[in-house]
């Protein structure tokens, strides 16, 4: 538990251009100005509104209950105003935005000791993280993930989350290390039965082949990946996998035989 608590300190506050948000008023012995119901009622009115791509009206909805929520430690409401908080941050492209939120929202979650929250909300966090370009931060992030899904034995959350490793690896370049990732991420995929997290893990593994010269391996990876991903009808995995397996036919040339 001591670790969560490091984890957590060291992942709040990722954005330092974010300015922190203002201090909650000091309790009083006062009525709290809406209840926890209307609370609950004003995020389930903001989802819609983040999918119809009206951004700032479920901010508002959102931020106009966190106050109470923390004052009177709501601490569900707090972990789901936040992760829905970065989900809208994550749409408008603004990553650092994101992780913070999620970073408070894992928090929350934390001090809730709910490990579905925690898990779910910290592979949101990595890949803000990813996008963030903070390869250490992600890389810590999904490993606790990783951690936290094993031990309530969710296979397929412990496949992204070691997926999400591997890419920050790949990322900052430690393509021996990305392998062996995904390499496991593949395994626990199978494991779970789930296809269209194999395809993708797929995808990566083929990236990472090529990015290391290894162009015999990610063909194959790249053909695996296309035949599952026809399989699923994922037209935009499909095309993925055809535009890499072109560029490598181009790229190896007829006397390689090693790579053919």
């Amino acid at each position: 538990m001591r670790a969560s608590v490091l984890l957590a300190v060291s992942l709040l506050g990722l954005a330092a251009c974010t300015p922190p948000r203002s201090e909650a008023p000091a309790l009083v012995p006062a009525q709290t100005t809406i209840s926890r119901e209307q609370a609950v009622g004003a995020l389930a009115a903001a989802r819609p509104l983040i999918e119809r791509h009206d951004y700032d009206q479920a901010r508002a909805r959102v931020t106009s209950v966190l106050g109470d929520a923390e004052r009177w430690e709501w601490l569900d409401v707090v972990a789901d105003g936040e992760f829905l908080l970065g989900e809208i941050a994550d749409r408008e492209r603004k990553p650092r935005d994101a992780a913070d939120a999620y970073a408070r929202a894992y928090d929350a979650s934390r001090k809730l000791g709910d490990l579905d929250r925690g898990v779910h909300t910290l592979n949101a966090l990595t890949n803000s993280l990813l996008d963030a370009g903070a390869w250490a931060k992600a890389r810590a992030a999904a490993a606790e993930a990783s951690r936290l899904a094993a031990r309530r034995g969710d296979v397929s959350a412990e496949a992204t989350a070691q997926n999400n490793m591997a890419e920050a690896n790949r990322l900052a370049g430690h393509l021996a290390e990305a392998r062996q990732g995904y390499e496991r991420a593949l395994q626990l995929a199978r494991q779970a039965g789930d296809r269209a997290a194999e395809a993708s893990i797929l995808l990566n593994l083929g990236v990472t082949e090529r990015r290391a010269g290894r162009l015999g391996e990610a063909r194959a990876r790249f053909a695996e990946a296309q035949r599952l991903a026809r399989t699923l009808a994922d037209t935009r995995a499909d095309a993925y996998a055809q535009w890499n397996l072109d560029q490598i036919e181009a790229e190896i040339s007829p006397t390689d035989g090693e790579n053919r």
